[in-house]
């Protein structure tokens, strides 16, 4: 093997001299005084990765391990098996790999008594990496060993920095995405305030008529919205709405939806639409294919009449429908079969009227109180959110109740509740 020699360098006065990279440190671990002398002489010179060695010398095991755990730099230990006793060697493996935990030390066993610890047991049982008899050990082949040694714990360390360079990239992406996430949260928190201002009180009455909702988002935002409109004329225009999706993209069309509804009842259209809410919904229908919102929406829309007890309603895909309960047979379900706003360019909508009876009980729903349960089908599941809705209901809160759901629950989707109930009767 071809080996670099050093060069003498004459400095001119004043020149400093060019400083030497620290030696590769190699323990000596041998109870024998000349193993040390005939070492050094036999590695003397040696130069890999253009550095040289720097000699470190232990006469006994007790005094290897102290060393090896004062200085992890040490790369390379020859390591005689017999010292102070007979497995001395075999102890200071044991020490460095298991106490220490130091699996980067290349550890070159050498022994003069080959019955001492057999070649093939001590492969076996001891993380050593080389295993060489003293009388095989030529200077050429100590040289070979040596730098085979040190070529292997320079990877290892390269793979190790590597590794902490990698993990603290890792920390400090993991570090940024946390503060990204928590300002997202933040804003997320911030975004469903302001969502639940946009919704209306609580509760409201109208004559002998009670208004009440609750909105349960299965995230920080909903994509279901809800609202009740009192008229200057006595009527209130109220509907529910169930935007395809939820998280933030949905909620922006109910803040959407919400202005939409606000200008037709602002316009000069508000007579035709409160006697016709199919109307609002076919021209929301062609405002969100020409504003290219790339949502759908299902709702019902109802307008209510509290001195005629007339409902007009208009049903663009919701699913369920609105529920009337009268406690007299099965609940009623209110509105044809149609398409959410926003699917089908050419939808068409129609609006039913209904005379309303004496203690009723109206109920909207999102669809996500079909989610509630995964047992039976569509109409099974639809089935029984219609039999929770009956005249004894008398807050939106006692409907959630009966359907097993609440702020604390783990919803698949949001779910939005709207109760109409009639008092005249009661």
């Amino acid at each position: 093997m071809a080996e670099a020699r050093d060069e003498l360098v004459l400095l001119d006065e004043g020149e400093p001299a060019r400083s030497e990279p620290p030696g590769w440190k190699l323990l000596i671990a041998d109870d024998e005084p000349e193993m040390h002398g005939v070492t050094r002489m036999a590695l003397q010179g040696l130069r890999f990765a253009g550095r040289g060695l720097h000699f470190l010398s232990a006469h006994s095991g007790a005094e290897a391990c102290a060393m090896l755990a004062a200085d992890p730099d040490i790369a390379v230990v020859l390591l005689d098996v017999v010292m102070e006793t007979e497995d001395a060697g075999l102890e200071v493996v044991r020490h460095v790999r298991d106490e220490l935990g130091n699996h980067a030390l290349r550890i070159v066993l050498r022994t003069g008594q080959a019955g001492q610890a057999p070649e093939r047991q001590v492969i076996l049982e001891y993380d050593i990496n080389d295993y060489k008899e003293k009388t095989e050990l030529t200077a050429a082949r100590l040289t070979t060993t040596v730098v085979a040694a040190l070529r292997a714990w320079q990877t290892i360390h390269e793979v190790m920095r590597l590794n902490r360079d990698l993990a603290d990239k890792v920390a400090q992406r993991t570090e940024a995405l946390q503060r990204s996430l928590e300002a997202l949260e933040q804003g997320e928190r911030a975004g469903r305030r302001m969502q639940f201002k946009l919704l209306p009180r609580r509760e409201l009455v109208v004559g002998d008529f009670a208004f009440s909702h609750l909105l349960l988002p299965s995230e920080f935002l909903s994509g279901d919205f809800l609202d009740y409109l009192p008229q200057p004329d006595g009527r209130v225009l109220f509907y529910l709405a169930d935007v395809a999706g939820h998280g933030v993209a949905s909620a922006f069309v109910t803040v959407y939806l919400k202005r939409f509804v606000a200008t037709q009842l602002d316009s000069m259209r508000r007579d035709e639409v409160l006697g016709d809410p199919a109307l609002l919904l076919a021209q929301l229908n062609t405002e969100l294919f020409r504003d290219d919102i790339g949502k759908h929406i299902a709702l019902s829309v109802c307008v209510l009449d509290p001195v005629r007890r007339l409902l007009v309603y208009a049903n663009a895909g919701a699913q369920p429908p609105p529920i009337l309960g009268t406690g007299k047979g099965a609940p009623r379900r209110l509105g044809q079969r149609s398409t959410p706003a926003g699917l089908v360019e050419s939808a068409e909508y129609t609006s039913e009227r209904l005379d309303l009876p004496r203690g009723f009980v109206l109920a909207l729903a999102s669809d996500g109180v079909l989610e509630l349960s995964s047992e039976g089908d569509a109409e099974a599941r639809l089935a029984r959110f219609a039999d929770t809705v009956h005249p004894g209901l008398e807050h939106a809160d006692a409907l959630a109740v009966a359907l097993g759901c609440s702020a604390e629950s783990a919803l698949r989707d949001d779910i939005a509740l709207l109760l109409l109930r009639d008092g005249a009767a009661r």
